[in-house]
């Protein structure tokens, strides 16, 4: 039994300066207050402002899709320098634009 009294009475004497160090002045409150009023206009500017872009960007008319392009007709000679088969499966080109 004495052993919990002690272990108690030494839990108290620790804790106990710790409990006025912890406490904030009314002036650390009240600044903590005006910050936090100060982020909560904050956020409410910035849930306006994603209000109006998302108006915005729901009157605007859908982006249409650019048009299929089919591919042209494409016509190759082979009338330059040519090495293997001509019948091969695959064939690798090699092109250049000095331009």
């Amino acid at each position: 039994m004495t052993q919990v009294v002690t272990v108690f009475a030494l839990a108290l004497a620790l804790l106990a300066p710790a409990a006025p160090a912890l406490a904030q002045s009314s002036a650390e409150i009240q600044e903590l207050r005006r910050s936090i009023d100060a982020l909560r206009e904050s956020q409410q500017r910035i849930e306006r402002e994603l209000g109006e872009i998302k108006t915005l960007l729901r009157s605007r008319p859908a982006a249409q899709a650019p048009p299929d392009d089919e591919p042209k007709n494409l016509v190759l000679t082979l009338d330059g320098p040519v090495k293997g088969d001509r019948t091969a499966k695959l064939a690798l080109l090699d092109f250049t634009d000095y331009q």
